[in-house]
C-alpha cells in the first residue's frame, strides 16, 4: 500500500484534529498508519476498529520487545478487552512521543507500573516493575528476594514523601522530574 492511498483515507480535518489532540505530527500520524495497515488489510477506514494486541505488536518492534509491553497493551486499550484500534494506538505513541511533556509521560507510567491498580506503587508493584526490568523470567539470572527488597527501601526512603509505603502519583512525578534520562527511555523511534 503505497503512501498516496493512506493519505487518501484521511480527509485534511481528521488530520487536523489528531494532530491537534496529540503530540504528533501529519507525516508520524500517516507513518504509524502506514504500520497499523500491514494487518493484512486493504485499508483502515474505521479508526475504531480494534485488533488482537498479538497481531499488533508484530507490527510494532517497540512494542513485540518491550517488557511491559503487556501493561502498556491493557492500559492504552480504550475499551479493555485486549484489543487495539488505530486511535488505540495513536494515543500510546503520542505519549510515547520526544514532544510528549515529561508530566504527561509521568503519569502515564505511573498507569503502566501500577499492576494491581490501587493507584499507588506499593512493593508488590516494584516487585514486579524491577523483574520486568530485568526479565529475570526470560533470563534466569533472576535477583535474590533480599536483593530486590533492598531496592525498594531505597526507592521508597527516596520517593515516599508521605512516608506511607507506597509511591502515589504525585510522588512519581516528583521523583521522575528528578530523572533526566526519563523522557528519553519512555519514548519510541520512528
Amino acid at each position: 500500500m503505497g503512501t498516496s492511498q493512506s493519505v487518501s483515507v484521511f480527509t485534511e480535518e481528521l488530520l487536523d484534529e489528531y494532530t491537534a489532540l496529540t503530540f504528533l505530527t501529519r507525516g508520524e500520524i500517516l507513518t504509524l498508519y502506514k504500520a497499523f495497515s500491514s494487518l493484512g488489510l486493504d485499508r483502515i477506514d474505521n479508526f475504531d476498529k480494534r485488533y488482537p494486541v498479538q497481531d499488533i505488536q508484530e507490527c510494532f518492534p517497540q512494542l513485540k520487545c518491550n517488557p511491559f509491553k503487556d501493561r502498556i497493551f491493557k492500559v492504552f486499550s480504550s475499551a479493555k478487552d485486549g484489543q487495539f484500534s488505530f486511535e488505540d494506538m495513536l494515543d500510546l505513541y503520542s505519549v510515547m512521543s520526544y514532544k510528549c511533556p515529561d508530566k504527561v509521560k509521568a503519569v502515564w507510567a505511573f498507569r503502566i507500573f501500577d499492576y494491581d491498580e490501587d493507584g499507588a506503587l506499593d512493593e508488590k508493584d516494584l516487585m514486579i516493575v524491577i523483574d520486568k526490568l530485568t526479565q529475570s523470567e526470560k533470563s534466569g539470572n533472576e535477583i535474590a528476594v533480599e536483593n530486590k527488597k533492598h531496592i525498594i527501601k531505597v526507592l521508597l526512603k527516596e520517593f515516599d514523601l508521605e512516608s506511607n509505603g507506597a509511591i502515589t502519583q504525585l510522588e512519581f512525578q516528583h521523583a521522575v522530574g528528578k530523572i533526566p534520562e526519563f523522557a528519553h527511555s519512555f519514548s519510541f523511534r520512528f
